[in-house]
């Protein structure tokens, strides 16, 4: 009997020492694997304008592994063109203006018609890879102040209730979405003071030379 018990208890002990250690090792193989895991952020919103001076204007980030990059181009109609680059550093401008457009939901948002009297076309873009998962969107539109504060009306019928001499009633909802225009302050506003700054002096360049 006590040999039997004896076996029983070394048996057991064996048994969650390994259980236990298998436990772990998976454990630490988890965080290993999520620590390894690949880490990308972009965003890209480029303008172009039907009018002079300024042809097109574009602002590019991105963070990769942790290191930030952001750059501003602008091109005029007559040629020239001005770029501002911040040199690769580990800070965090990237990635929070990244999860702000999360926030606003940019992966939402749909392309919208170009409105007649638009002169400035917007393309959005952003792209993420993180936990071995990736996913990207380009949205196109014009007028963001008119989406965030009008943008048209829904109509609503339903036949079931309505009679043909109250068609003229329809109710309607207004198809207003403010974060078109949110995202794209987001954009000319992205940046430390000095970034901004550089930016304001290459418009200005590219407006003044002829």
């Amino acid at each position: 009997m006590g040999w039997a018990i004896f076996i029983f208890t070394v048996a057991a002990g064996v048994w969650g020492y390994f259980f236990y250690t298998a436990g772990e090792m998976r454990r630490i193989a988890d965080v290993a694997h999520v620590t390894k895991a690949p880490s990308e952020l972009y965003a890209r919103m480029l303008v172009r304008y039907d009018k002079p001076p300024i042809y097109e204007e574009e602002y590019r980030m991105q963070d990769v592994e942790g290191v930030s990059t952001f750059t501003y181009r602008v091109r005029g109609y007559n040629g020239r063109q001005v770029t501002v680059t911040a040199p690769p550093a580990a800070v965090y401008d990237v990635s929070f203006f990244f999860q702000r457009l999360d926030q606003i939901g940019v992966w939402q948002i749909v392309n919208k018609p170009p409105l007649a009297d638009a002169d400035a076309h917007y393309t959005i873009y952003v792209k993420q890879l993180a936990d071995y998962k990736q996913g990207d969107r380009t949205v196109t539109f014009t007028s963001p102040h008119y989406w965030a504060t009008t943008g048209g009306h829904q109509f609503h019928i339903d036949l079931s209730k309505q009679n043909p001499s109250d068609l003229l009633k329809m109710q309607s909802t207004t198809l207003a979405d403010p974060r078109y225009e949110t995202i794209v302050n987001g954009f000319l506003a992205f940046g430390p003071d000095e970034f901004r700054a550089n930016i304001a002096r290459a418009k200005a360049d590219v407006e003044g030379a002829r």
